[in-house]
């Protein structure tokens, strides 16, 4: 049960448990027809609040349970299933003080009281969460030339919130905040450039402003930049200088700088391929990385490449990185089950990757069926569609941090 769990998606927190910063466990008990589908859910064992058990039965309501489907469980029969609520730290105590004397300051002028009344007032922080303050307290600490009040402000005209959005007026308050060497803002405005976010898409100009900031020491301008550097590199000189990068972000112990470096030393991209640093790097980014570095760990000792501390090691890892929803873990999971001869359940859990749009699973699902349906064999190769994992070998991606 608890596979497809991972592959459901999360039922919605309830805003007034929230609020009252109250959790608990909802036990529920389903049922499900021929297809896997939930035909009825039910509260076995409350949380102790009506609103957490309602939104999990709401959320379970729209999973498909591929695995039971595909084992064969006979429909009709009841299973239980376990949503954990557990709300997140709860919101400092107001400090009267503070706020009054912050508050004096920001009426008197003052950028950075100014600046600090906006993120509270964005972060929901001494006040309750108002956007339209914020950005008018950031309004009036970017017009005395405050950066990060100035950046702040470009990301909510980014974003719409509090303001009508504009990327024009984003990407203007990003350039005061540049200029002045604020290192996201720099980040930002790069982004802008590189994706024509305010209408002009300028690679020099992207390139200049991510490597501004890359060498004021922001660690994902570093990764950024590292992953675009190697993306465009059509040299050894120029790989190796996109790992460096890497390596500068991994040694500020940036998750994603050391998974890309674990990658990039996977590959060999810019430096001697190295299954033991790749695993070194992977495990210094565990629980940091959406479960990617769980994944690439557990695939790496699956192939025999990296040693395991534990004789079930990849299993582990594997399931750590399906609760975090990483596609790709679905897919190397399959493939770990079908090792073992475990042929059904892999193809379940195959299904969960292709349904979660990740391409090696896609494919893999649709070669099986090929081989098994003659019918569906001649349309999909009538369509042209692909046929091969070849088609899912793409290059280490820059992400936009913004």
């Amino acid at each position: 049960m608890k596979l497809d769990l991972y592959a459901c998606t999360r039922p919605a927190y309830p805003r007034a448990a929230l609020a009252d910063r109250a959790g608990g466990k909802s036990m529920l008990e389903i049922q499900l027809d021929a297809e896997g589908k939930v035909a009825d859910a039910r509260v076995a064992v409350s949380s102790g609040r009506t609103d957490l058990d309602t939104s999990a039965l709401t959320g379970i309501r729209t999973c498909t349970f591929h695995v039971l489907a595909t084992l064969g469980k006979p429909p009709g029969k009841r299973y239980r299933a376990q949503f954990v609520w557990t709300p997140g730290e709860a919101p400092r105590p107001l400090d009267p003080a503070l706020v009054a004397s912050t508050q004096e300051l920001a009426e008197e002028g003052d950028p950075a009281a100014q600046t600090t009344l906006g993120t509270w007032h964005e972060q929901g922080r001494f006040f309750k969460r108002d956007m339209a303050q914020a950005a008018a307290w950031y309004r009036r600490a970017a017009d005395s030339g405050h950066a990060q009040a100035q950046n702040n402000l470009g990301v909510l005209y980014y974003r719409g919130n509090g303001v009508p959005g504009d990327r024009r007026k984003a990407v203007y308050w990003y350039a005061k905040a540049a200029v002045q060497g604020h290192g996201w803002a720099q980040d930002n405005l790069a982004w802008a450039y590189q994706y024509g976010a305010a209408g002009e898409q300028n690679m020099d100009k992207a390139l200049h402003w991510l490597t501004r900031s890359a060498e004021g020491g922001l660690a994902p301008a570093q990764v950024r930049l590292g992953l675009l550097l190697l993306d465009r590199a059509d040299s050894a000189e120029q790989r190796a200088e996109a790992e460096a990068w890497l390596a500068r972000a991994a040694t500020r112990d940036d998750p994603k700088g050391r998974y890309y470096l674990g990658r990039v030393y996977e590959r060999g991209l810019g430096t001697v391929q190295d299954d033991a640093q790749a695993a070194a790097q992977y495990r210094k980014a565990l629980g940091r990385s959406s479960g990617r570095a769980e994944t690439a760990l557990a695939t790496l000792i699956e192939a025999g490449r990296a040693r395991a501390e534990t004789p079930d090691e990849a299993l582990a890892l594997f399931d750590a990185a399906m609760r975090a929803r990483d596609p790709a873990a679905f897919y190397g999971y399959s493939a770990a089950l079908a090792r073992r001869g475990d042929s059904t359940l892999a193809g379940a859990m195959l299904q969960h990757g292709a349904d979660k749009g990740h391409c090696e699973a896609g494919i893999r699902l649709m070669q099986i069926r090929m081989a098994s349906d003659p019918d569906y064999n001649a349309t999909w190769r009538r369509m042209g569609w692909p046929t091969s994992l070849a088609v899912c070998d793409r290059p280490l991606e820059s992400r936009p941090l913004f």
